[in-house]
Formats: C-alpha cells, sequence, structure tokens
C-alpha cells in the first residue's frame, strides 16, 4: 500500500459549505446538529482505503456518533487492505526471481500404461 499523501487543511469556508449542503443533519442519527455542539466531517470511504478529500467523500456527523460509528468497521476494512497490500508469497519470489516462477515441465512423451506386462491370462 502506497504511502498517505499529506492531508490538506480543512477551511472554515469549506466546512461551513458541507455544513448548509447537509442542512445541519448529522448523517448517521438523523437529528440536527445544534449550535455550539461538536461536530466532525466524517469520510465516507476512510482516507487510508482511498485518500479521497473530495466534497462528496464527506459527511456531517456528531462527535459522539462518530465514536460509534468508527469503533470496528473501519479499522478492520483498513488493516485488511493493509495486510493485502504487502508483497508476501507468490509475489515476492516472483520479484526475486525475475517475473516468473520455473514449474516443473510435463512429460515430453507419453508412456503407456501398464509398463509391464500382465502375468495372468488373456482374454
Amino acid at each position: 500500500m502506497t504511502a498517505a499523501p499529506p492531508r490538506p487543511a480543512m477551511s472554515k469556508a469549506r466546512r461551513l459549505r458541507l455544513f448548509t449542503r447537509d442542512g445541519g443533519l448529522c448523517d448517521i442519527c438523523k437529528r440536527k446538529v445544534l449550535a455550539g455542539e461538536a461536530y466532525e466531517l466524517d469520510h465516507i470511504i476512510p482516507w487510508a482505503l482511498g485518500f479521497d478529500d473530495s466534497d462528496e467523500n464527506l459527511r456531517l456527523v456528531h462527535k459522539t456518533c462518530h465514536r460509534t460509528d468508527k469503533t470496528g468497521g473501519d479499522v478492520a476494512r483498513i488493516a485488511k487492505a493493509k495486510r493485502q497490500g504487502r508483497e508476501t508469497g507468490q509475489q515476492a519470489r516472483r520479484a526475486v526471481k525475475g517475473g516468473s516462477i520455473p514449474s516443473r515441465p510435463f512429460p515430453k512423451t507419453k508412456t503407456t500404461w501398464p509398463k509391464r506386462p500382465f502375468k495372468g491370462r488373456e482374454t
């Protein structure tokens, strides 16, 4: 997995634009975010999985809702993506050997079965 690019700072104007776009409603519990109440802008597709910081990938959520929503699901998906991004097993062997792994060739001639004649009666 590639290293994350630097995260751009969120301006106050952009936060306000996203707040008004969502109508001041928390995307998780669908309640209004009241004046003075803590809120956050959450990435729908986690930052670590896509590095997408566009407005379409952000949603308005209460800070408490955000903590309960992110406890396990995203953490597990990010950990799995990191595991899959590492080069292990066959990928690593191919990189060391120059692109291909030699396999055992098939026999050039077809042998007939059985190799020894039967010692029993022929019918």
